[in-house]
């Protein structure tokens, strides 16, 4: 069997969350990641995703998220920080269209709202494997957003002429957090904003199976998971209109309660978002038989 496996938005826990994910998948269903077809990471399922695509193990991303920056790497961003531009203008209020009927949803729109953020994202290339991938590896799809038009670019369907760390950077530069990632004069920013998921991309790329990480659809009553679920329920149609069966992990309440504070002020909680990602993928594998 065919299949894609896709990697969801979610910050530092969903780092945690897609690496139970990834670990039950292989275990329990024999589903090795360096043996799916492709993989969509968006945000932070893009750098989970190059670290598969580099040949390496999931404890490395947990040891990633869970460790805390050196102090020459707190040196580097305080000094990226003071010498970045800092405004308060709205990122790009062309956005904001997106919000009427026919636009690619009101995340999108509020992102143009706010000002660019501040943090650099360049950090992203010293994650796991980023400099085992001199050269783009096949079936590595990483989805971002283009900042002028809300257009999503897809590096690795789309382009491919430049570097794995950067494509992941562009993918993962929040709006309002992290500046936008400019990339041969193009401002780019999270693919989350379009969508945390991305899992319609598999349509048409002859998978069989769907497995779909999706950190940020969880059962809350906040706008942006309200989004996340409604843009996940959507591409999961697409799928299955296609004949691609879907399996969707997703986090429990109990399981957003664990994650709480994670990392800055609980950082031992990645041991319990771990625990929750085996059962809610269990859950999940159950489900379809």
């Amino acid at each position: 069997m065919r299949y894609g496996l896709v990697l969801g938005a979610g910050g530092a826990t969903a780092w945690v969350f897609h690496t139970g994910v990834i670990q039950t998948l292989h275990q329990e269903a024999g589903l090795d990641p360096n043996t799916a077809e492709l993989i969509v990471g968006t945000s932070a399922g893009a750098a989970v995703g190059a670290t598969m695509r580099a040949g390496l193990d999931v404890a490395e991303v947990f040891q990633a998220a869970t460790r805390p920056p050196t102090q020459e790497q707190r040196s580097a961003m305080l000094e990226e920080l003071k010498s970045s531009k800092k405004t308060l203008r709205p990122l790009s209020p062309g956005l904001a269209r997106h919000a009427l009927p026919g636009g690619r949803g009101l995340t999108l729109a509020l992102s143009g709202m706010i000002p660019p953020g501040w943090f650099p994202t360049d950090w992203l290339a010293s994650f796991p494997g980023m400099s085992l991938l001199t050269s783009w590896p096949d079936g590595l799809w990483v989805p971002a957003t283009r900042a002028a038009d809300g257009e999503v670019v897809v590096f690795g369907r789309d382009q491919r002429n430049v570097s794995v760390a950067d494509a992941v950077a562009a993918s993962s530069a929040v709006p309002g957090m992290f500046r936008p990632k400019v990339i041969d004069s193009v401002s780019y920013v999270d693919g989350g904003v379009t969508s945390p998921t991305h899992a319609d991309l598999l349509v048409g790329s002859g998978v069989d199976l769907a497995i779909v990480s999706a950190p940020m659809a969880k059962p809350s009553r906040r706008l942006f998971a309200r989004q996340a679920r409604k843009r996940l329920e959507a591409e999961v149609a697409a799928l299955e209109r296609a004949g691609i069966k879907a399996v969707v992990v997703e986090p429990s309440a109990a399981a957003m309660e664990a994650a709480r504070g994670f990392p800055r002020r609980r950082p031992e909680a990645a041991g319990a978002i771990v625990h929750h990602a085996v059962a809610a993928t269990r859950l999940a594998l159950a489900s379809v038989g």
